[in-house]
């Protein structure tokens, strides 16, 4: 698929899937990434799980995972503590930290997983054995989206979770209402509609987004977004920052 790097309306359904490594019943399709639309400071993926399977033990010494829970329910497991993942819920794993998550609901599981920085499946991005060289930067997280009011809601940040790289709002919009997403020019943002119907214009550019689409915006990228009249909407502004910029530098 050839690369952009101007606002992008991607569908999952669109894309092939692949088996992650060190997986198992798990079925993965990458719709925000290098090789979809250029992403470099962020990397978003549908995954569906079966019952009783998931990640194995790893960590992802220089990358911060974010999960958001679709359907289903799922149990994470991260320094001695496992948490219970219900849907509507997101878990923050900070660099650095082993864990590890399942499925426990009979249906399987839907997840929107994001990358900050992209994984890409490279090897050289996760250990699968303890390493003493590597540091966790901060503790395991879940976090319930909520019923926010018309707008955006901080879930996921340096102020809520203390993330370096990657920040998750939620977005509410009432009936017949607008919300401007403001250029970022140190980072790359999507927006992922989880309900209802939006129109978006983005760089004289416009989008009519539904259920399940994204919208991936560049640096310095703007969207003005609009919610029709007798609809309302909902979903999710997630941006990832470059880690080499001077502001991004994680602390230890």
């Amino acid at each position: 698929m050839t690369m952009k790097t101007i606002p992008t309306v991607i569908r999952a359904a669109d894309l092939a899937a692949y088996s992650p490594a060190n997986h198992t019943g798990t079925s993965n399709v990458r719709v925000i990434g290098p090789e979809t639309v250029g992403a470099t400071a962020l990397e978003v993926l549908v995954g569906t799980i079966v019952k009783s399977h998931g990640a194995k033990p790893h960590a992802h010494p220089h990358l911060e995972q974010c999960a958001y829970m679709i359907e289903g329910t799922g149990e994470s497991e991260a320094g001695g503590r496992a948490e219970s993942i219900p849907a509507g819920s997101w878990s923050y794993v900070p660099a650095g930290v082993f864990h590890t998550f399942r499925v426990t609901s009979e249906q399987p599981g839907r997840l929107l997983v994001v990358y900050a920085p992209p994984y890409g499946e490279n090897p050289a991005h996760t250990i699968t054995a303890p390493d003493p060289a590597v540091q966790a930067r901060g503790t395991t997280r879940v976090l319930a989206a909520g019923d926010a009011a018309s707008g955006c809601m901080p879930l996921i940040d340096r102020d809520t979770v203390g993330a370096q790289w990657v920040e998750v709002d939620a977005v509410r919009l009432a009936e017949g209402s607008a919300l401007v997403c403001a250029a970022r020019h140190d980072a790359e943002q999507v927006l992922y509609l989880e309900h209802g119907h939006v129109e978006a214009h983005a760089v004289e550019r416009r989008f009519e987004l539904v259920a399940g689409d994204f919208l991936f915006l560049p640096r310095g990228a703007a969207a003005a977004l609009r919610c029709p009249t007798g609809r309302r909407a909902s979903g999710f502004f997630i941006r990832g920052r470059d880690p080499s910029s001077s502001s991004a530098t994680p602390s230890d």
